[in-house]
């Protein structure tokens, strides 16, 4: 395998990484004895390398996350990824595909406050990836971090949210650990007939380089087909020299 394809290949470690559109996390948590299935049934990241005519390509199916409703205020989640699918093609026709079961993610939120009078909460979700990854898709390596969500409900069907992400992820150089750090937030209006909409942005940064800046802006459409299943469209666009330049979403959430 030549040295270009071998780049190419940590390109696409990138692309998949960032294969979220609506990523902000909320902290409702799932009533006891309850269960929440959050799935991104396709998801699809595409992006171009600027400097050299390389294409990669993202492909996630079924990554899902089951959380499981403890306490009024703490739930456990698992989360998969069932199919994961990374691909680079240069402009020369070579081409390297990989794809199988992802990582592993286990999970806990605690809604440590709310204000029924302001309609607004919080929670914290402490985190560890596990790699269970299969044919080269992945990296083999234990991560984890923690998610501080926060959202808060206004009249007219308005719902304005945010969150703070602090993650301990393996080097590019695979020799270490960085720190990466998210913010996000969103704006999502009710409609009609269970039709809603809502914009989205984030903003990553990561200690291995001051050049490291990732964001993205985007939007979506849900519809909510009854009380305990609601559907997702998303798109965003990349913003910053290693985002995914696309990444779109269809996505499903189903209470049980």
């Amino acid at each position: 395998m030549n040295q270009r394809l071998l780049l190419g290949l940590l390109g696409i470690v990138v692309a998949a990484s960032a294969l979220r559109a609506q990523v902000t996390e909320t902290p409702a948590t799932v009533e006891p004895g309850k269960f929440f299935l959050r799935m991104d049934a396709v998801t699809v990241g595409v992006n171009r390398d600027k400097a050299e005519p390389m294409r990669f390509t993202a492909l996630g199916l079924a990554s899902s996350i089951l959380s499981i409703g403890m306490t009024q205020n703490v739930d456990v989640q698992i989360g998969a990824q069932f199919f994961v699918r990374e691909t680079v093609q240069l402009g020369g026709g070579a081409r390297d595909s990989r794809s199988g079961w992802g990582d592993t993610a286990v999970r806990a939120k605690w809604r440590f406050w709310s204000d029924n009078a302001l309609g607004a909460s919080a929670a914290v979700i402490p985190y560890v990836k596990i790699p269970s990854k299969t044919t080269g898709v992945g990296n083999n390596h234990v991560e984890g971090g923690f998610i501080v969500p926060w959202a808060m409900k206004l009249a007219l069907g308005t719902e304005i949210g945010a969150m703070g992400q602090w993650e301990l992820k393996r080097n590019d150089a695979n020799n270490g650990y960085d720190s990466r750090w998210y913010a996000s937030g969103f704006v999502r209006q009710a409609l009609v007939a269970g039709f809603g909409v809502y914009g989205e942005a984030t903003l990553a940064a990561s200690s291995a380089s001051s050049s490291s800046f990732v964001g993205g802006a985007g939007g979506g459409v849900t519809w909510d087909f009854s009380k305990f299943l609601q559907f997702d469209y998303g798109v965003s666009r990349g913003l910053g020299g290693r985002a995914t330049d696309w990444t779109n979403v269809l996505r499903l959430r189903w209470s049980f």
